[in-house]
């Protein structure tokens, strides 16, 4: 596959992994504010036991239980308050959230029901309301659900290239054509996820899912690398609840691969892949989150008059994907991702050594780390919590033959670090502006693809 489509493809996922991984957040308890919490609950429980009627006392054991994550125990001291009273809709409110956290959401409804039905106050209507929608779509058999992604982006080396010439062995230096010498450029962008999911009636609420992403950019002056991607997977989810010691909950998802990829002015086809995947979730010890994935994918290219040499590039390849994140309990409501990718390339497929092009073949491997914040607005600007995103990588790719295009004889050897930040400033729960700096470093013991790359994005996201 060229740098180019490397490159660009490679910025595609980590838009989406960062948009996808903003999804969510989670505010976790140091040691030490746990043992506190522990003796609070403790304390507060004798004295429930003194005073059973206490309803402050009840209240607040229930809150300490559910900091804890004893939402068992939280619910029982609250079912114990509406013996007295029945009529406290705050206390339903929590009793319905309470049982929506544990998937009991029939229950749930019953209690939001009842406290709606009381008349409560507007700010208690509207958290009743928001449940009640998050019931009703997460009990529908068929939920769709995605994002979208569209903004303008200037990158300081739109085509990835060198300086204006490069040396050979013997002392040689060559000028290279104006089209090959590092060119700055803006484009706009647009990009979206959508996943349809339908429950299969199982006890564990396995699903059949289908997922499409699109991709699609325009250049202001480099129009030759125009971009567009459209992919497709099928396949079912398999649940289970702690399979293992320490395994909270896991996933299963084989699955099956399709995709059609333009690339020009004239939106040509570039290439056309199909492949199979299969995808293992897992959350461990309460907060790790667990993902690792592996796909296989078959590419065919096709020449253009000016590619006319695509289909050397047909071959396959096969990619493994391990992702790790754990809430940072020292700095509330941040995490700490880890993710290593393994991908190797092959542009061996076809039996016509003309064709033939092996000295892109490659065998790369990257880590990546990611730090990410939520935090109030300073500036009380924005009604909710602002959101940093803090991301490094760096990647080492090993090409199987000597690049016959710069007279060497070792073979092409590959290094990138790439540094990036990202704020998102929220409009409303579904709607943000994002913005994101990020620089590229590219070495290689081929003088050709030595390049460093600066770019500045601004966006909008939605989500449904």
């Amino acid at each position: 596959m060229s740098g180019f489509l490397r490159h660009t493809i490679a910025g595609l996922a980590l838009v989406v992994v960062g948009l996808i991984g903003g999804a969510s957040s989670a505010q976790e308890l140091s040691a030490a504010d746990r043992a506190q919490l522990q003796a609070q609950k403790e304390a507060l429980f004798q004295r429930t036991l003194r005073d059973p009627g206490n309803l402050d006392t009840t209240f607040a054991y229930a809150d300490v239980s559910a900091k804890l994550g004893d939402n068992e125990a939280a619910v029982s001291a609250l079912e114990r308050m509406l013996l007295f009273n029945p009529n406290l809709p705050r206390v339903q409110l929590e009793l319905g959230a309470l049982y929506f956290r544990m998937g009991s959401y029939d229950i749930a409804r019953t209690y939001f029901d009842r406290a709606a039905a009381a008349n409560p106050p507007k700010d208690v209507r509207e958290r009743i309301q928001t449940y009640l929608d998050a019931i009703e779509r997460r009990n529908a058999p068929q939920r769709l659900t995605g994002f979208g992604f569209f903004g303008a982006q200037y990158q300081s080396n739109a085509n990835i290239a060198g300086s204006s010439s490069i040396g050979f062995p013997a002392g040689v230096v060559v000028n290279l054509l104006p089209q090959f010498v590092k060119r700055q450029d803006y484009i706009v962008f647009g990009t979206g996820s959508v996943l349809y999911s339908y429950d299969l009636g199982t006890q564990d609420g396995d699903t059949l899912e289908l997922g499409g992403t699109a991709y699609v950019n325009h250049y202001g002056t480099i129009e030759r690398l125009n971009l567009g991607l459209v992919e497709a997977t099928a396949g079912p989810r398999f649940n289970f609840r702690e399979p293992l010691p320490g395994v909270n909950s896991a996933s299963l998802k084989p699955y099956v691969i399709g995709n059609e990829v333009t690339l020009g002015g004239g939106g040509n086809q570039y290439f056309d892949t199909w492949g199979v995947g299969g995808e293992a979730t897992a959350l461990v010890w309460d907060d790790v989150r667990f993902k690792s994935t592996f796909e296989y994918r078959n590419k065919t290219f096709t020449n253009q008059p000016d590619r006319p040499l695509s289909n050397g590039f047909n071959g396959s390849d096969k990619l493994v994907s391990v992702f790790l994140s754990k809430p940072i309990t020292v700095v509330p409501n941040s995490e700490l991702s880890l993710e290593f990718d393994f991908l190797d390339q092959d542009t061996m497929a076809l039996p016509d050594p003309v064709a033939l092009l092996p000295y892109y073949s490659n065998k790369s491997y990257a880590g990546a780390a990611a730090y990410r914040i939520r935090y109030d607005d300073p500036t009380g600007v924005f009604r909710l919590p602002l959101e940093t995103n803090f991301s490094l990588s760096r990647s080492w790719a090993l090409y199987a033959a000597p690049d016959p295009c710069c007279g060497g004889t070792s073979n092409r050897f590959d290094q990138r670090w790439r540094f990036a930040i990202a704020q998102t400033l929220p409009i409303t729960n579904d709607v943000s502006v994002v913005m994101q700096l990020q620089r590229d470093i590219v070495s290689s013991n081929v003088a050709l693809y030595h390049y460093t790359s600066n770019s500045a994005l601004l966006g909008a996201q939605i989500r449904f």
